[in-house]
């Protein structure tokens, strides 16, 4: 494991890892859904071999639920995506702004987002706060 990935330097690796499932799931919508038997083909322990690892060498002593949070995060964000565009991507904007005395949060930010940039912030997030939580 390289040195650049100890201390900071591995939220650049998490990050690419983690952008590029959720492509490879995107591009085939159906594999996000396949929850009923546990992940075990050569290319999914690769990268789950890869994130432990990088996770280990970062200072995470239960890499394996790191694992599991960024796992998480990737196919429930790619299930929720690949939903929303089958259903038409409904305009949800005109019902909140109609109801927006009862829900003024969520008339004024709306749920439509560019699912790139959301995918990416959220990460961002996660990858902040699994940092924080080893200092």
């Amino acid at each position: 494991m390289s040195e650049g990935l100890v201390g900071e330097g591995w939220r650049g690796p998490v990050r690419g890892l983690m952008r590029r499932w959720r492509g490879a799931l995107l591009r085939h919508p159906w594999s996000a859904t396949l929850l009923d038997r546990p992940l075990m083909g050569p290319h999914a322990l690769e990268r789950t071999e890869f994130l432990y690892e990088t996770l280990t060498a970062a200072g995470f002593t239960a890499p394996k639920t790191a694992a599991y949070s960024l796992s998480n995060y990737v196919m429930g964000s790619v299930i929720m995506q690949v939903t929303w565009e089958r259903s038409g991507g409904t305009d949800t904007g005109h019902f909140l702004r109609e109801r927006a005395d009862r829900y003024p949060a969520l008339a004024e930010h709306g749920l439509e987002h560019d699912w790139d940039a959301t995918f990416d912030e959220g990460l961002g997030y996660l990858l902040e706060g699994m940092a924080r939580s080893r200092q």
